[in-house]
């Protein structure tokens, strides 16, 4: 799924300052812990001193050579952590964003916009109740590796579901060493929009370190932890783990390890998730690693990568997800894992091969490109009733290429079998790669005769 990420990717911890529009506006605190201290609001965001949000009595909060620090001890976690927030200088003094923050910290309040009075009240604390039943979620993925997504800009939205954002956070080496990517302002977007974020961890696909790292107990409760802080301070809807090319001798130890990852993230209310292959019994290190069925037990949904059916290092040309070879595979699955665990991932891109059939290498073709090159070399794509897909193939400078299409009629066929086998969801690999009303495409209930023939393209 996820490719090693350059250094410039994974930035330092980033807090973009928001430019305002108006100076800030001076805002009346009442009740009688918050009188006696100042708040502003800016472009509709409320500002106040770092102290007021101690006084929910989740957090402590200290300074280090000018970085603000919240302190808490996650929930069912030992250790205390320290967890650096935002701050924006205001007539000369700092204040913090009250309007994200006061929640996880233990506060609630009512702001009254025509009288500029804000009025703060502590929460109660609830534990998160275990026996009621809710209304299932339909979780409904969308991985954005370079925390890039506008919903202004995306038809996301308009599925019918629990919009999930995954941006990529890093891998657990770069939480270890605190150099994880982030961005604050990505966080207030996402939660303007009615969006849940759920960063996504992965482990460099590197076989040896992982297995080191799946043999020390002491790291991975270090790296717990930590994640634990960053997802109650940040209100994170929980997790995505991508954890690749494993050692399938490792494969309890990586069961045991997401066991205890889980514990603190349900504790305080956040999900778990993990990525997983296809299962392919020829494949140690990318299948044979997930124990599937223990792995449910932990985890509150598993996210199968419906993709790489033909790899990238394939020396023929194939589909990156057919219709059937998905099928199939979802029928393996429900096997070892409930169906109400599985969110069905597709891929929002394809891949063009090219060279003599035997030898061919291949480059990413994303989505929104495809019309383009239809149109550069004047092609008519051919329908494959087997694959449920468009495919095309054509010469160029003399060498053969062929792709196999990803569009609104090959998705909304893989699509429907969320609801043939009632999966949990749907999750899209990656955002940026998609074509302008993608997503309202794929909510449509497709036609069967509009799934096979389309005017202007040939029907194999």
């Amino acid at each position: 799924m996820l490719r090693k990420l350059t250094a410039a990717v994974l930035l330092a911890l980033v807090f973009p300052a928001a430019a305002m529009a108006d100076g800030p506006v001076p805002v009346k605190m009442k009740g009688s812990d918050f009188k006696n201290f100042n708040a502003y609001e800016v472009d509709g965001t409320l500002y106040t001193a770092p102290v007021v949000l101690t006084k929910g009595g989740k957090w402590k909060l200290s300074w280090e050579k000018d970085k603000l620090y919240v302190e808490l001890t996650p929930a069912a976690m030992k250790k205390e952590e320290k967890v650096e927030i935002p701050y924006k200088e205001l007539e000369g003094n700092r204040y913090v964003d009250f309007s994200f923050f006061s929640r996880e910290a233990g506060l609630s309040y009512t702001y009254k916009p025509e009288k500029k009075e804000l009025t703060i009240k502590k929460v109660k604390d609830k534990k998160v109740k275990e026996t009621k039943k809710e209304a299932p979620e339909r979780p409904l993925v969308l991985w954005d590796i370079n925390y890039s997504f506008r919903n202004e800009n995306s038809d996301f939205s308009s599925l019918s579901g629990t919009p999930i954002l995954s941006p990529t956070m890093g891998s657990y080496k770069d939480v270890e060493a605190n150099t994880y990517s982030w961005n604050f302002d990505y966080l207030k977007r996402a939660r303007q929009a009615d969006m849940k974020v759920m960063p996504l961890i992965h482990n460099d696909f590197d076989v040896k370190t992982t297995s080191l790292f799946m043999h020390n107990r002491e790291k991975q409760e270090e790296f717990i932890s930590r994640m634990a802080a960053l997802s109650e301070v940040y209100g994170l809807y929980g997790y995505n783990v991508d954890f690749e090319n494993m050692d399938p001798k490792d494969r309890d130890l990586f069961t045991e390890f997401m066991k205890n990852l889980a514990l603190p993230l349900h504790e305080s209310g956040k999900k778990l998730t993990v990525d997983i292959t296809v299962y392919n019994a020829g494949s140690p290190t990318w299948s044979l690693c997930y124990d599937r069925e223990k792995l449910s037990e932990f985890c509150d949904y598993e996210i199968i990568m419906g993709y790489d059916e033909t790899p990238r290092t394939s020396p023929y040309a194939g589909s990156v997800s057919s219709y059937g070879w998905l099928d199939k595979n979802i029928q393996k699955l429900i096997t070892m894992v409930p169906p109400e665990k599985l969110v069905l991932g597709l891929p929002l891109y394809t891949r063009i091969y090219e060279g003599n059939p035997g030898y061919m290498k291949s480059k990413v073709l994303a989505m929104k490109d495809q019309e383009a090159l239809i149109n550069r070399h004047g092609l008519k794509p051919v329908w494959q009733p087997d694959a449920r897909q468009y495919t095309l193939t054509w010469r160029q400078g003399g060498i053969l290429h062929r792709t196999y299409l990803e569009e609104e009629h090959s998705l909304r066929a893989k699509a429907a079998l969320e609801k043939e086998y009632h999966l949990a969801g749907l999750a899209f690999w990656r955002y940026g790669f998609e074509k302008k009303g993608i997503f309202e495409e794929i909510g449509k209930e497709a036609k069967e005769a509009e799934k096979y023939t389309l005017p202007g393209r040939v029907r194999q």
